[in-house]
């Protein structure tokens, strides 16, 4: 099976454009004359190397969980992969998401699995994505498995959402704030101190202080510009070694406001997801090892493999992941808890909702004091740069009275 891109008109005059999946040209032509279309042009897609890597670069979240959440309900009512596959496909007339999904149509048609034509595509879907699909394949869950994996797709989109709605003012606001500052000192305080010199007085402390700050600003701003991106770039470069990202993560952890938030968020998604899965049917070990993916934090996921290895040697989950020493108390009792009622799953999901909440709940009231905290140091410093200006000048009114 491969596929074609293609150019045609319909019945109207309107011209159209897209992909097709067929064993041959002269088939995609058949198909394509039983649309009622006029064929202008038919070419083999490019399906290797940079090409395929190009178009899955700009698949958005969006149209990933679109896509997930429309298959798991075509799954759900007894149609085929390969059908629900095309079905969906044709939904995104724009998006490159199109063509991956065409793509994993071919191969599934050509006798993969779903999970493995999946990972042919890993900009798209990644390890725990299609791990999650290989583990609904395996137990004959695939429905329940896909809407779990909309469920959290969607929930993840929601997060992001009210943290960008709850931070894209503040952000704008210390960009303006900044941008006035730095147009104060460089541009507005060089003038007014250039009038002093004609006093002939001496400049109070905090003149004195905001003129070394406007001059400093003016020679070497530029370059400590420039000095703060480069900087800001070698980091991120040097988070992508395996050692210093571990440090870091490390590090991380044991930070005072950042650790536990970090903990809660982290531990919140392993436990939705390890749910999910025993919920579909998955053993306990292998939730344990698929759902561990979802650990952003190398240290913890680190302790889940750790854990796992010892599940595998009879531990009681609750015990290795207490052992671990990395989740929260109330996770591995409820788990405990789960495990004498024969009742994981729940016990999981019900972790998972207490912690989402908790991490919701700080990130809120953070937020909502982030906003008039920037508000409150920005105006300060503004009063500090209009009284290093105006305090010399009601001095000398003074004098002249």
């Amino acid at each position: 099976m491969e596929t074609f891109d293609y150019t045609a008109v319909d019945k109207l005059g309107k011209r159209l454009s897209g992909s097709i999946s067929a064993r041959s040209a002269r088939e995609a032509r058949d198909q394509l004359r039983g649309r009622a279309l006029t064929l202008t042009e038919l070419k083999a897609a490019k399906q290797k190397g940079n090409s395929r890597l190009r178009y899955e670069r700009t698949i958005s979240h969006k149209d990933l969980t679109q896509a997930t959440r429309q298959i798991s309900i075509l799954i759900d009512a007894a149609t085929p992969i390969e059908e629900s596959l095309k079905v969906v496909a044709l939904q995104f007339e724009k998006s490159p998401m199109r063509q991956v999904l065409l793509d994993t149509r071919a191969r599934v048609l050509e006798g993969a699995r779903l999970s493995e034509a999946l990972a042919a595509h890993p900009k798209t879907f990644d390890t725990l994505f299609t791990a999650m699909i290989a583990s609904g394949e395996t137990s004959g869950r695939l429905a329940p498995v896909m809407s779990r994996l909309a469920e959290d797709l969607e929930a993840a989109q929601t997060i992001r959402r009210k943290i960008l709605a709850a931070t894209i003012y503040p952000m704008v606001l210390s960009i303006v704030a900044l941008a006035v500052v730095v147009i104060l000192m460089v541009l507005v305080v060089p003038k007014v101190v250039a009038q002093f010199d004609t006093f002939g007085q001496e400049l109070p402390l905090l003149t004195l202080a905001v003129m070394a700050v406007s001059e400093w600003l003016q020679n070497y701003g530029l370059v400590a510009a420039i000095g703060i991106a480069i900087l800001i770039l070698a980091i991120s470069q040097a988070l992508r070694n395996e050692t210093i990202k571990r440090k870091w993560h490390s590090i991380k952890l044991r930070l005072p406001f950042i650790g536990p938030l970090t903990k809660s968020l982290n531990s919140a998604r392993f436990a939705r997801t390890i749910a999910g899965l025993i919920e579909a049917g998955t053993p306990s070990l292998t939730a344990m090892e698929t759902a561990r993916h979802t650990l952003k934090n190398v240290v913890m996921r680190d302790a889940v493999t750790k854990a796992a290895t010892r599940v595998r040697e009879g531990t009681a989950i609750s015990f290795a992941l207490k052992e671990s020493d990395v989740f929260s108390p109330l996770v591995t009792q409820m788990v405990a808890g789960g495990e004498a009622s024969g009742n994981v799953g729940p016990m999981f999901s019900k972790s998972a909702d207490y912690l989402e909440g908790e991490f919701e709940s700080v990130t809120s009231v953070f937020l909502s004091l982030l906003e008039p905290l920037i508000i409150i140091f920005l105006s300060l410093i503004v009063l500090l740069i209009i009284g290093a200006i105006f305090i010399p000048i009601l001095r000398l009114n003074t004098l002249a009275f």
